[in-house]
């Protein structure tokens, strides 16, 4: 029985850490057409703020332009 309690545990112990990601992927669009992508840390965010508070993407006629942040 211990067994089945400590295998349970270790798999959402493993769970959780390889679902938080450390950075932040940043994707830039001009136009529409992706012109590059960065990597954040998440250490630079401030407080409570998230990867997705980083975004800056407006469409304008149908094609994205800014940064689309997400991780």
């Amino acid at each position: 029985m211990k067994k089945v309690v400590l295998s349970c545990a270790l798999v959402v112990v493993v769970g959780l850490f390889a679902s938080c990601s450390k950075n932040c992927t940043c994707t830039s669009y001009v136009n529409g057409e992706e012109v590059g992508t960065i990597e954040i840390s998440k250490t630079k965010l401030k407080n409570s703020q998230k990867c997705s508070d980083l975004s800056t993407v407006v469409v304008i006629g149908g094609k994205k332009n800014g940064s689309e942040c997400h991780g």
